[in-house]
């Protein structure tokens, strides 16, 4: 099954918990939001990149602004950090570190499952930037180029505006790999010069969301 089926298939079943959570009495309703995670991506199939590289973290944040049913739309941008693994590219020496900037549009369903508790499912699509900064690698960064992502979270409010929760997720590039991103004409040891797959990335973080709106004077003190 291919990923857009999955990304489908996801929505098309939350679209269905949608109809049942509104039939639900006493939950809150859905508001624009901001929402920001702090995440660690894996490279999923690049076993090039995984062996020469090391994840330090990606930033993400996002607004999102309900339609109609839970659904909503939004937009967001996110920075990701990569260090080169010196030891997988001996006898040549090189140090640096690969930027990933990000800019998409967000379709979204978000739904309480209870009084303090939601989850949220998404879809992004946008354009992928990269940088290549070594003593090696070429001047200049790559031409942008296709972003998309699906993901998940589950939320805990701990005020009645701010919550916190877990999020996961998979998200690809339309871009290849290969030694001459980083100036050179080969890994060592290895007879492939370029990925097989694009970069991809299985994503897991931590992050909160902030509902852009007074509380109410009354809280219900969680």
């Amino acid at each position: 099954m291919s990923y857009s089926r999955i990304a489908l298939a996801l929505l098309v079943v939350g679209s269905s918990s949608a109809v049942q959570a509104q039939k639900k009495a006493g939950l809150p309703d859905v508001s624009s939001t901001l929402k920001g995670n702090l995440i660690l991506p894996v490279p999923l199939g690049n076993p090039l990149f995984e062996s020469v590289t090391e994840s330090v973290g990606q930033l993400d944040a996002a607004l999102q602004f309900p339609i109609a049913k839970g659904f909503g739309l939004g937009f967001g941008g996110k920075m990701t950090w990569f260090t080169i693994n010196e030891r997988a590219l001996a006898p040549v020496v090189t140090s640096g570190e690969i930027r990933r900037a990000a800019f998409y549009g967000k379709l979204d369903l978000e739904q309480y499952t209870g009084e303090r508790t939601f989850y949220e499912l998404n879809l992004r699509m946008g354009v992928a930037m990269y940088n290549f900064d070594c003593s090696t690698c070429p001047d200049g960064g790559k031409d942008p180029v296709l972003h998309w992502g699906i993901g998940t979270g589950y939320y805990v409010h701990a005020t009645d505006n701010l919550a916190f929760g877990l999020t996961l997720g998979y998200e690809t590039d339309g871009m290849t790999f290969g030694a001459p991103d980083l100036g050179l004409e080969g890994f060592p040891g290895r007879p492939d010069h370029y990925e097989t797959r694009r970069i991809q990335y299985l994503i897991i973080g931590m992050g909160f969301s902030t509902r852009l709106r007074k509380a109410p004077d009354n809280g219900r003190g969680w």
